[in-house]
């Protein structure tokens, strides 16, 4: 018999038996008062979402964080506990294992902003305010000659080619796909009414990112190489001015 089952009760670990098949451990544990009893827990009812929970959600969406789940915790979020008799209004306690022992982080009101805090401390970033995102970080170096040309171009048009540390380009909806045949390895796409829409394949990140960029400006997106028209000018302020604008015209 090569497979153990055991629980862990009270610190103490509980052992249900041996067994010839994983399947025969999982069913042993399942009919055992510990598995009934975690499985009575999956039934019972989730409280309803506040505002402040969805808010959350949404934040870790706009981040591109996944607010981890857990069937054995009784927030439904990994780390994250709620303590009903705690007083005050902080009723769901995050808690982290490291350095071999359990590390408490805070309380928090709901148990999505705990998951939030939890994501991004995770992924390294900053955890002082859930409920605006870290600052973006720098762009990355230019790819080519090609890419160095599109941030020039960027900058010339007074506009910003908007960073993402969620993409492994580097820029907001630009991914690179390695594996893909041709010369126009950086794809960009963006979520438009719920679903997400392909732009095109382009040769640099950076080229992609330009895109985006003119693209969310309501700009000229046909050529990536030349700017814009410049705009109109305005209407002379004065008389003077307007006599200025035809000596100009002479």
């Amino acid at each position: 018999m090569k497979f153990q089952a055991q629980v862990q009760d009270g610190g103490k670990h509980v052992r249900l038996g041996y067994f010839d098949t994983a399947e025969e451990a999982a069913t042993a544990y399942a009919r055992s008062e510990y598995g009934r009893a975690d499985a009575a827990k999956l039934l019972q009812p989730r409280a309803t979402t506040t505002a402040a929970g969805a808010a959350a959600i949404l934040q870790a969406a706009r981040e591109g964080l996944t607010l981890t789940a857990s069937s054995s915790s009784n927030s439904g979020y990994r780390g994250v506990t709620f303590k009903p008799k705690k007083k005050g209004s902080k009723k769901y306690e995050l808690t982290v294992r490291f350095g071999g022992r359990q590390n408490f982080l805070g309380l928090f009101a709901t148990a999505e902003q705990a998951a939030l805090f939890y994501a991004r401390r995770e992924a390294g970033r900053d955890t002082s305010d859930l409920t605006a995102p870290p600052p973006p970080p720098p762009p990355p170096e230019p790819s080519s000659a090609a890419g160095a040309e599109a941030v020039r171009q960027a900058e010339r048009e007074g506009l910003t080619l908007v960073t993402s540390s969620s993409s492994n380009s580097g820029y907001r909806g630009v991914v690179f796909c390695p594996k893909k045949r041709s010369s126009k390895k950086y794809q960009l796409r963006v979520t438009v009414g719920g679903k997400k829409v392909f732009l095109g394949s382009f040769a640099t990140a950076e080229q992609a990112a330009l895109f985006y960029a003119r693209r969310e400006a309501g700009r000229d997106t046909s050529d990536l190489t030349a700017p814009p028209p410049p705009p109109p000018p305005p209407e002379p302020s004065s008389a003077a001015g307007a006599e200025a604008v035809r000596q100009v015209g002479r």
